[in-house]
Formats: C-alpha cells, structure tokens, sequence
C-alpha cells in the first residue's frame, strides 16, 4: 500500500522546469494561470473536460465566436466544472489580478469506476470537514479541512489518483493503513498529483487550520 498522499505532496513540492504547469501526465495537465486585469486571450478552445480552482475572487467574461457573451462573478476558493467546447476569448474584466489552477482531464470516464466503502468514504463519514462540491462520470471534487490537532478517520482515495489544491498552508502527518507515517509541509496555492488509490488518516500537527480541494480522477 502506498503511503498516504502527503509523502507525494512532499516529493512533488519539487516543481516542474515550468512553473506554470507544475504536473503534465497522462492522467491531468495543470496549470496555474495568472489573468492581469482587463486581458484577453487569443482565440482559442479546449480539447478537454476540466476542473477550474479559482483561487482569487474573479469576474471573467467569455467571448464566443459566434458574439455570445457569458459573464461569471467567481468567488475566492470557488471551484467549477468546465467543458470542452467551442472557440473563445476569454478576459478578465474585474479590477484585479484572477489566479486560477486549471486541471486538464486528459482521459475519458471509465467504463466502470472504482468501488469505494462506505465506511472508508471520507465525504460520507466525515461530512462535517469534507464537503462534496460535485460529481460526474471523470471526477469527484470535495473540499476538506482540519483544525489544529484534529486527526482525520481513516478513508480512501480511490481511482487513477487525485489533484490536491492547497487553499492555505498545512503542517501535518499521516499514517497510512500499511502502518508507514510521513510528515508533510506546503504552502497555500501548491498543487499536487498523486497516482492510485491509498488508505491513510491525516492529523494536523501545525498551529492553523488547513484547508485543501481534492480532485479524485476515477
């Protein structure tokens, strides 16, 4: 059994050559994007499903070709589900820099998705520090969270492997159901890969709460 995924958090605390796409795999591209005020993007258009993390408060507007024009008020931390579709400009029209990791599903739904119980589900068993944000046949994405000396129950992740989107920084240590414990440090805004499933309990040794966005790719 692999180590729970704050030993990958650690290892992957080590970026890419490009910091601006810190994971590139067969599984998710993603990318941390930087929109100034009042900029546009060329023409262009996604060949994949994706899982938007707006880390800023946004206001974004979508230009499509055909003149349609969307406009979102995103909040700071709102996560969102995002379509492959058409060509379009998309510009940040607010008053201030939009920081946004984009995570690019490189793989379809399969055909059958990993089993789960309902006793290792941290959404169901813990629905007091996991919150389900959405689910569909490609991911589940919740939001989670710990105070200060709380230890998580043991759960499992399951599928190819999950994005971990710090939303504040983390302290913490975690042993995993092979018995091997890690120690894990990061800072709000990282973001991490790790592959396959794993069966671990977190405890938040550090002075805040941490707060984190876990994208399971089935």
């Amino acid at each position: 059994m692999r180590p729970a995924f704050l030993i990958a958090l650690c290892a992957a605390a080590l970026w890419a050559a490009d910091d601006r796409v810190p994971v590139d795999n067969e599984f998710v591209k993603i990318i941390r994007a930087v929109d100034p005020p009042h900029s546009k993007t060329p023409l262009h258009k996604h060949d994949f499903n994706r899982v938007m993390v707006y880390v800023d408060p946004c206001t974004q507007t979508i230009h499509y070709e055909d003149g349609r024009a969307d406009t979102h008020n995103w909040k700071a931390d709102q996560v969102a589900w995002s379509v492959a579709g058409p060509k379009h400009i998309s510009e940040n029209t607010g008053a201030a820099p939009c920081a946004i990791v984009e995570v690019e599903l490189k793989q379809p739904a399969p055909t059958k998705a990993s089993s789960r119980a309902k006793e290792l589900d941290p959404v169901a068993i813990d629905p007091k520090h996991n919150i389900l944000l959405f689910d569909n046949p490609q991911v589940r994405v919740f939001r989670s969270w710990r105070e200060p000396g709380a230890t998580e129950m043991l759960h499992e992740h399951t599928g190819r492997g999950r994005v971990v989107v710090m939303l504040t920084g983390i302290d913490a240590s975690v042993n995993s159901a092979g018995g091997a414990t890690s120690k894990m440090t990061a800072k709000a805004r990282d973001v991490f890969w790790t592959a396959g499933p794993v069966k671990h309990a977190g405890t938040n040794v550090g002075p805040q709460r941490f707060d984190m966005v876990l994208i399971e790719v089935k």
